[in-house]
């Protein structure tokens, strides 16, 4: 990855005083092809994703996908399988394709339609091991100006495959389910005012001045009619990003086994805990390139966070060209994987949760569509198929 040199302001209250702390920060050349690529040992279909890389301070969107020719994906037990194009820079195998196996090794090969190729070291998947238990810690925080805070601390213990490499991934995922009022949206011409503008989605629009379920505005009739619409932007699943990666710590392993390994934090709010909360924790082993790929990112995304830890430069990939003209950046890999899940719910942990107020007792996302209420995160309709 290109170093370059990018200010990022960084505000201080000291003595009264307002200071500007400059930081040297890496950044990704604007030619750069950027792959993320995985296959595991779960049924396909696997993906491999193309975006354009950017620089930081560029004012372009992040993440602009980029086309391929041809993506390949190839195993060291002579299979292979064009990935097929599904729009937006995603490619991915048919769900009959290959299937990840234990043991053998894989790599992608890229044909761009410049005629330039690149192709992913081969990557092989090892045992994954289990996770054994997901527990949590119940947490309070009393800000000076504020309500209290409640939260739980999320724990597992963990072990690592008999005999296997000791570079394992955890990734935490975080699910919860929330209802919306969208028909109560405000309109932005009159805040606080007793003047909603129901968004379509909602089901709802005005009948004789009068707010109503069902009904819709019919284009070839030119009127109001019912219709017995259903709101599709009111019930949402909704998951958040995922901050960091995180990887094992060697230092915390005593016999290949992990215990009381820290994976994220759940706050508990009228939102999160509107119904219940899923707590899943995927563990993933990795090959020792890929476990310094991802350790590096979590170093840098810690490093971040932090104002006197500066931010690490080059992240080791396993890609490279076979053919000079543009650079690339990200990584291809292969992982075994395996799942636990636990659900909380208002009855975990009896806490007061403060229902949202402001002018019409709807605060933030109480009268927004669900699906884009809650920035930072994936939500989505669709019940996930494995929820309890």
């Amino acid at each position: 990855m290109k170093n370059s040199l990018i200010l990022i302001t960084v505000l201080l209250l000291l003595d009264s005083c307002l200071d500007r702390i400059f930081f040297p920060v890496p950044s990704a050349d604007s030619t750069d092809l950027i792959v993320d690529g995985l296959i595991t040992d779960e049924p396909g279909p696997y993906t491999v994703k193309l975006t354009k890389g950017i620089k930081i301070d560029d004012s372009r969107q992040v993440g602009e996908p980029i086309d391929a020719k041809q993506i390949t994906l190839f195993d060291n037990a002579g299979n292979e399988e064009v990935l097929e194009h599904t729009g937006n820079g995603i490619y991915q195998t048919k769900p009959n394709g290959i299937q990840g196996v234990i043991g053998r090794e894989y790599y992608i090969r890229i044909e761009m339609y410049n005629g330039n190729v690149i192709e992913s070291l081969p990557d092989k998947m090892n045992p994954v091991g289990e996770v054994d238990s997901i527990y949590y810690e119940f947490e309070s925080h009393q800000p000076p100006d504020a309500p209290t805070e409640y939260g739980y601390r999320i724990f597992i213990d963990a072990h690592n495959a008999t005999g296997s490499d000791n570079y394992l991934r955890w990734k935490f995922t975080g699910t919860y389910v929330v209802e919306t009022l969208p028909q109560y949206n405000l309109c932005d011409i009159s805040p606080c005012l007793d003047s909603y503008c129901p968004l379509p989605c909602s089901g709802y629009t005005y009948v004789n001045g009068e707010l109503k379920k069902g009904y819709a505005y019919n284009p070839k009739t030119k009127m109001v009619e019912y219709t017995g619409v259903e709101c599709t932007c009111c019930r949402c699943w909704v998951t958040p990003r995922e901050a960091k990666p995180k990887v094992n710590d060697n230092q915390i392993s005593k016999n290949g086994k992990f215990i009381k390994v820290e994976m994220g934090y759940v706050p508990i709010n009228y939102y999160t805990f509107f119904e219940k909360y899923r707590v899943e924790i995927m563990q993933m082993s990795l090959s020792g390139a890929a476990f310094d790929f991802w350790k590096a990112v979590q170093s840098q995304k810690e490093g971040t966070n932090s104002l006197f830890q500066p931010v690490t430069g080059k992240i080791p990939i396993n890609l490279f060209e076979t053919t000079e003209g543009m650079g690339v950046q990200g990584i291809f890999y292969a992982a075994a994987v395996t799942k636990r899940q636990i659900y909380l719910d208002k009855t975990t942990h009896k806490v007061n949760i403060r229902v949202p107020v402001d002018c019409f007792e709807r605060e933030g996302a109480m009268g927004a569509d669900c699906r884009t209420a809650f920035p930072g995160s994936m939500s989505t309709y669709q019940q996930p198929a494995d929820w309890k």
